[in-house]
């Protein structure tokens, strides 16, 4: 014979969470209908159960509620022959209502789950446009600048990991993610010669590099949608925690996944060669970072990228020697 495996085993004991809350909701307007004086008329609530079957879980469920009805409503009807008859019914009238009753809540189920599927379908058909602009874009930020290729992706995975550490919920981080994915779109209307000038900008020039998150929010903004979410992200990303940053934003009005982003952009910079500077090594800049909690960056996200730094240090790169202690991230 055949050992069992541990996880064909585990299998055996899995439990259908969403049967049984369907189960449940059957068993418990069962359990009042027993309470009911006018009990035919009653059976319409359990449409109930079947269209939050519908709504919730699809199809299957709704079809499973409407049987598990039909079986609590027949077997009770057999049981006690004088349930759901009126005064003149006779016995076939009563059972042809009860069919007919059971025919249209089956009826119902099915439909009712099948548009469900179908909008959850549609969804999932415009979730995967959406990703795919998303991704679309990213790929044109980081062709526009050649030295700062898959800068935008190491973000994304940094600010989603600080996330993480910060207990975010799955939405918060997908958001935080794209955003950071996108958090520099706006340098597409910046001429490179600009974003790799070695000297000190004029006012002009850092004000053309400032507007770059204003732009990047002009551009997605016609988007709509979902999109709408990570805007206040990408607008506030260069804001600092001590309201030194492009829009004086300062400690807790600066949205979170913001804040998020601004180190994990920094970061990136910092090791990365940039035309006006040389990279520094992963913990010389951890080090410029946790040297400027409190006036450049939460603490609290501070310490979240702190904690989770031994995960990140090596992203996709090399470590480079230090040949500058300047810390400039424009």
């Amino acid at each position: 014979m055949n050992k069992i495996n541990s996880k064909d085993f585990k299998k055996l004991f899995q439990v259908d969470r969403e049967l049984i809350i369907i189960f449940l909701l059957v068993v418990i307007t069962g359990f009042i209908f027993f309470f009911v004086a006018n009990q035919r008329a009653f059976l319409n609530f359990f449409y109930l159960p079947v269209l939050l079957g519908a709504y919730f879980f699809g199809k299957r469920y709704a079809t499973l509620a409407a049987f598990l009805s039909i079986i609590l409503i027949f077997t009770m009807a057999y049981i006690y022959p004088s349930s759901f008859k009126f005064p003149m019914d006779t016995e076939i009238n009563r059972w042809l209502d009860l069919l007919t009753w059971g025919g249209f809540l089956l009826v119902t189920g099915y439909a009712m789950g099948l548009l469900y599927e179908m909008k959850e379908e549609a969804n999932r058909e415009i979730e995967k446009t959406y990703q795919g602009v998303v991704e679309m874009l990213a790929l044109i930020i980081d062709s526009v600048d050649s030295q700062t290729q898959s800068h935008s992706y190491r973000v994304s995975v940094i600010s989603g990991q600080i996330a993480r550490q910060m207990g975010c919920t799955s939405g918060e981080i997908e958001n935080i993610r794209i955003a950071a994915l996108l958090h520099d779109l706006g340098k597409i209307g910046v001429s490179g010669e600009l974003l790799h000038k070695v000297g000190n900008l004029s006012g002009s020039e850092r004000a053309k590099i400032k507007a770059h998150p204003q732009t990047a929010v002009n551009v997605i903004q016609p988007l709509g949608s979902k999109v709408l979410d990570i805007l206040p992200l990408i607008l506030s990303h260069h804001e600092k925690w001590d309201g030194s940053g492009y829009h004086s934003q300062i400690g807790d009005t600066i949205p979170l996944g913001a804040r998020i982003i601004a180190i994990a952009d920094v970061y990136d910079a910092l090791i990365s060669d940039r035309s006006y500077r040389k990279a520094l090594s992963p913990f010389q800049a951890k080090k410029e970072i946790m040297d400027n909690v409190n006036k450049h960056f939460d603490p609290d996200v501070a310490t979240a990228f702190n904690n989770i730094f031994d995960s990140i240090k090596d992203i996709d790169r090399f470590i480079f020697p230090l040949q500058a202690n300047i810390y400039q991230s424009r």
